[in-house]
Formats: structure tokens, C-alpha cells, sequence
């Protein structure tokens, strides 16, 4: 990897795996099929910026995927929840996106909306102004169930809470997502807005994976 420069580089060479510049996450022909699976949200709370396909249940397991913004209306702090409990069958269950929410407030309520799923594992986002969002919800609110990704720096792991965006972990996040949805097809995706989201984040040609310009669907 090192030699080629990049771990692309590497899966074309030796993994026989090819994407192409400006593939969606999505397979297009997938889409179709996914979008049958969307619906209107069963709830809807704190003015439309938080919503519910389903009613949180003791017996499944949920875990909480989280990405944090600056809150000046640009990009938004989302909270996606997913049902675990079969592998074969994940099933998208509640969304919050809110782009005016600030990171302080935003701590309060990914803390509330984490409680209300019972406390699952929650993966966010601690690039920017999200460190200061995941250090407070564990240092100070005390939330313990956070993912983590070691940080190398030389010979010392330093296990910082949560997950730092960079190149690699981006790459294998989109891979990862793109082998659950277009492989195995196992994710349900129950929000018009999400799965338009995903459909048009895509492969730029220097490699990165970025939302196309002007594709907002919020």
C-alpha cells in the first residue's frame, strides 16, 4: 500500500475491487428497490427534526451513527439509529437533523435521544468542533458507551472516544456501508431523504467520497 500510495491502489491491483469516479454509494439499480422501502415517519418531534419509523423496544438491539456541524445552518448535527438485532435484516428506525442546532446544545440532545434508546453503542464523528461534543458527553454527562478508534502516534495508542475522519477511516466506512447496502442488501432504509443523501454521495476522481454540489435534500 505504501509503495502504490494508496489503499485504492492496492484493492485494484490485488482485491480485483474497481470503483469509478462519480459512482454513487448507492448501486443505481439498487435504488429503485430501496426506495419501495421508504415511508412517511410513524412520529415526529421537536418541530420536524426528529423522527421515528418505530417506538424504541426492550428486546432489539440499536446502535447510533453520529455527525456533528457547526450549527449555522450549512451542514447539519445528524443522529441516525439503526436496529441491529438481525444482521440479515438492519432496519433504519429514527433520524435527527437539525442545521441551526450548536454543538453545546447538541450534546443535550444526543444525550436525550440516546437515553431513549436505551443507551446503545453510538459511534460520532470527533473531527472539528464534534470533539468537543463527544468530550463533553462522556466527560462530563458521563455517557459511557462510545466507539472508539485508537489514535497511533508513534509507538503510543492513544483511545481518544470517538472516531477521527480521515482518509483511511472514510475509505473503509464507504466500502463497509456500500458492501451492507448493494452486496448483501440488509440495511432497510426507511427515509426518502436519507437514501437521496447516499445516492448522491460519490466518488470524486482524486479518490475522496463527497456529496455532489447542490444535492442538499434538506
Amino acid at each position: 500500500i505504501r509503495s502504490l500510495g494508496s489503499r485504492e491502489k492496492f484493492d485494484q491491483e490485488f482485491g480485483n475491487i474497481f470503483i469509478q469516479s462519480g459512482e454513487s454509494a448507492i448501486n443505481e439499480d439498487f435504488f429503485d428497490r430501496l426506495k419501495a422501502g421508504c415511508e412517511e415517519p410513524k412520529f415526529i418531534f421537536d418541530e420536524g427534526h426528529y423522527q421515528l419509523w418505530e417506538e424504541p423496544k426492550n428486546d432489539r438491539i440499536y446502535v447510533a451513527g453520529v455527525d456533528i456541524s457547526e450549527g449555522i445552518g450549512e451542514a447539519a448535527s445528524a443522529i441516525q439509529i439503526l436496529d441491529i438485532t438481525s444482521l440479515q435484516n438492519i432496519d433504519q428506525v429514527a433520524i435527527y437533523h437539525n442545521r441551526f442546532i450548536s454543538p453545546y446544545n447538541f450534546t443535550t440532545k444526543l444525550h436525550e435521544i440516546l437515553q431513549h434508546w436505551g443507551k446503545p453503542p453510538a459511534l460520532i464523528e470527533r473531527n472539528n468542533c464534534g470533539a468537543q461534543v463527544v468530550d463533553q458527553l462522556k466527560h462530563t454527562i458521563g455517557y459511557e458507551n462510545i466507539v472508539s478508534y485508537g489514535v497511533k502516534a508513534g509507538d503510543k495508542v492513544f483511545n481518544k472516544p470517538g472516531v477521527v475522519a480521515h482518509t483511511n477511516t472514510k475509505y473503509k466506512g464507504v466500502t463497509n456501508m456500500r458492501y451492507w447496502l448493494n452486496e448483501l442488501n440488509a440495511i432497510r432504509i426507511r427515509d426518502i431523504k436519507t437514501l437521496n443523501e447516499l445516492r448522491n454521495f460519490v466518488r470524486y476522481p482524486n479518490g475522496t467520497w463527497a456529496a455532489k454540489p447542490g444535492s442538499d435534500n434538506w
